[in-house]
């Protein structure tokens, strides 16, 4: 049978709103806007997680992070090689198969991480390659590549950029984590691996079909766009920021910290007090200009990939476009995903373009990103799909989408059902040396009547069935039941800021 090529185009942490497509303003995503008019565009995707490593692994294996063991990027499993992933089975059917950037299916030793020096990666490599990849090009995150030796920090090794660049990244922490990257743009870390996957495409055979996955590490932080892709953001286009005043004044809130200090997402780490509430309103503009700048950038590359694709393949061409979560971006003064369950980390574009397809369409039923899996491998003609927790979009569409939404990782869960969204962040962590470790943070969210999440509902009596109805789809789910509800009187007791930064983001 005559088996379609497959291009898997992901982003790393990318918010909905950057594609006009999806609403943003900026008219600076032009390429993924031609995709999206001719393609099936889903408005109301979720991701499987808020954080790279489970997203990642569920989009591999359309399993929950439960069930593949992968549920952190810290600790937990890496993708195990006795599951079956995208790249095994689909060279069972005759697929050459690539990927062309970021992978983080195993978990980055942090602590082993130094900001002035770049350490062997040799270990990662051939792991990832145990995964049933044909050809590889490395660039495994845009701070990874500066901690340890992939495809491109080898490259910016020996054009003698790599110290620059470990230097504007790791120890300059005036910046802030937001800065011009200091070479041409074509040596930035989505422009690398863009230009490699057209190679790739262009050099690909043309008897045998060919999945081919490019997952650009941005626009994931540090936000380092070069300067000319920043310049073409019109500030004025760009969306406020959603916020409220005195928002973070409420205890019962688990990013409260975030807010005043010590921090609970990545943007705590770089300022001041590690208190995001002491990021001036220049520095969100600029934040967030040079974040849709990195977004311009790829939507750039993302053109000139399928323009090659369909030189290449014609009309033989199943695209898929999304990324594994989103952003905080500045709303609610935040910037970062970890421990972040809003809409604005767990909702993310998906783009599908099915072969011959001239004519786009809105999809409105909810689907979630543990459907990836399936959704390819039945696209590559595979009837007997292996077991998995997703299934066909197609399918998940025909019945009206899912019933509910999980979203999880490590110890934390989001729930959404009905448009009521509870939330449960379980600190396993002590936030400071004075406080108990092991306390819980119940959220719920009306987002019917409260869009963008500012008033915590668990407590209110009007919530209470459906509070017990969302609760019993967490106790179904073992595994979730076990990490968010155990004992806290076992385990070991981590800190969450060792006096090197905030969070765990600098662990």
């Amino acid at each position: 049978m005559s088996r379609p090529n497959i291009l898997l185009i992901t982003t790393d942490e990318q918010h909905l709103r950057t594609l006009s497509c999806y609403g943003a303003k900026t008219e600076t995503t032009p390429s993924i806007d031609a995709l999206a008019e001719c393609a099936d565009v889903y408005d109301h995707a979720y991701t499987i997680s808020p954080v790279c490593l489970p997203a990642r692994c569920s989009i591999m294996t359309g399993l929950y992070p439960h069930n593949s063991g992968s549920v952190s990027n810290i600790f937990g499993a890496s993708l195990s090689t006795q599951l079956p992933n995208l790249f095994t089975e689909l060279k069972k059917v005759g697929y050459r198969t690539s990927l062309h950037g970021k992978c983080h299916f195993i978990p980055v030793p942090y602590p082993a991480t130094r900001p002035n020096m770049t350490l062997e990666y040799e270990h990662f490599i051939s792991y990832y390659r145990s995964l049933g990849m044909d050809t590889l090009d490395l660039q495994d995150d845009k701070n990874n590549s500066l901690w340890y030796y992939d495809d491109y920090a080898k490259e910016l090794a020996r054009k003698d950029m790599l110290k620059t660049c470990r230097r504007e990244a790791h120890m300059t922490p005036s910046n802030q984590g937001c800065y011009d990257f200091p070479f041409e743009s074509d040596m930035h870390p989505d422009a690398w691996v863009g230009n490699r996957a057209i190679e790739h495409i262009n050099s690909a055979s043309e008897c045998e079909p060919n999945f081919i996955w490019v997952s650009f590490s941005g626009p994931h932080y540090p936000i380092d766009t070069p300067k000319e892709y920043t310049e073409r953001i019109d500030p004025e286009k760009m969306d406020a920021r959603i916020y409220r005043d005195g928002e973070w004044d409420d205890e019962s809130k688990y990013h409260r910290r975030g807010f005043h200090g010590p921090g609970t997402t990545e943007g705590s780490g770089s300022a001041k007090d590690h208190a995001q509430k002491n990021y001036s309103e220049e520095y969100w503009q600029s934040w967030r200009r040079r974040y849709l700048g990195n977004i311009a950038l790829i939507d750039e590359k993302v053109g000139e990939i399928i323009d090659a694709a369909r030189t290449k393949f014609g009309d033989d061409l199943f695209i898929i476009y999304t990324t594994d979560h989103g952003e905080m971006m500045g709303n609610h003064s935040l910037w970062g995903k970890n421990g972040s369950l809003f809409e604005d980390v767990l909702r993310i574009p998906l783009i599908i373009q099915k072969p011959g397809q001239r004519s786009g369409k809105r999809i409105e039923e909810t689907v979630s990103s543990i459907d990836i899996f399936p959704t390819v491998l039945s696209a590559a003609g595979i009837t007997d799909l292996p077991k998995c927790d997703g299934k066909p979009i197609d399918e998940t569409v025909s019945c009206g989408g899912l019933d509910f939404i999980i979203s999880e990782c490590e110890d934390r869960v989001a729930i959404i059902k009905d448009k009521i969204k509870l939330e449960i962040n379980r600190v396993s962590l002590k936030p400071r040396p004075d406080e108990m470790t092991g306390k819980v943070f119940y959220e719920l969210y009306d987002l019917e009547k409260d869009p963008y999440e500012f008033e915590n509902r668990y407590s209110d009596p009007e919530y209470a069935d459906k509070i017990k109805e969302l609760t019993s789809i967490i106790e179904g789910h073992p595994y979730l039941t076990e990490t968010i509800f155990r004992d806290f009187t076992t385990g070991e007791d981590y800190w969450l800021n060792d006096g090197k930064g905030a969070g765990l983001a600098n662990r």
